[in-house]
């Protein structure tokens, strides 16, 4: 069995990239290597939780919008409905919309479907419609009712506040994986615990479902003993 030579790894890493592991590792620089190893792994089990959320919170809202399209008699699909995304503050999201036609359609080489549409909106999409303003376009007549196990279920403000809440926090955080940036230092067990939370205000199923396949409690569980930095956001 080889001998890992971590002098060697750490300088191919950079000092700069292992600045934060070896603050948490007084310093010692295979306790370093062997947190940024650790950070690794809690990502990769993390990301895998993020995919599903992703896919079941996208799936959720468009299936509440395109009931409340039907029921008002729109003659075309709601992600098409200006209305739903008026003023300044929705441009980014008509400009995501756009681009996701685009691809979905290959640049209008293939028919477009729905389905392929609302894929290829991406995370921030749907974290940016939890925000205030569309509070009276999206969440009072629809997309609270995509949460009816929320808690405060009646009360659409309180549902959009809690899950935007929830989908700033999980997207920060999927940035930061995506970026291969640090995330040990962060409360994972509370980031894990609201993204069950969130899945759960939309389908207990779904949220049992995560739980049992879920590595991130295995893997937090498994943080070197030695690495003691500090958790937050």
């Amino acid at each position: 069995m080889s001998i890992i030579n971590f002098q060697e790894v750490a300088v191919r890493l950079t000092a700069s990239r292992l600045e934060s592991y070896l603050q948490a590792s007084d310093g010692e620089i295979e306790a370093a290597v062997r947190l940024y190893d650790w950070n690794a792994n809690a990502a990769g089990a993390l990301h895998e939780d993020l995919g599903r959320l992703e896919v079941i919170f996208r799936n959720t809202v468009d299936n509440a919008l395109s009931a409340y399209g039907t029921a008002a008699g729109w003659p075309d699909v709601w992600y098409r409905q200006t209305r739903l995304f008026p003023g300044r503050h929705a441009r980014r999201a008509r400009e995501d919309i756009a681009a996701a036609r685009q691809r979905a359609t290959r640049r209008g080489r293939r028919a477009e479907v729905r389905g392929r549409v609302i894929a290829e909106l991406n995370f921030g999409f749907w974290r940016y419609l939890c925000e205030p303003p569309y509070l009276t376009s999206l969440w009072v007549p629809a997309v609270a009712s995509a949460f009816p196990l929320h808690p405060s279920a009646r009360h659409p403000e309180q549902v959009r506040a809690d899950v935007a809440d929830r989908m700033q926090r999980l997207h920060f955080l999927r940035n930061r994986i995506a970026h291969h940036e640090p995330i040990h230092r962060r409360d994972l067990s509370r980031d894990h615990g609201q993204l069950l939370e969130l899945v759960g205000w939309m389908c207990s199923e779904s949220r049992y479902w995560i739980a049992a396949t879920s590595r991130t409690p295995q893997v937090i569980a498994a943080r070197p003993e030695v690495a003691n930095g500090e958790a937050g956001r």
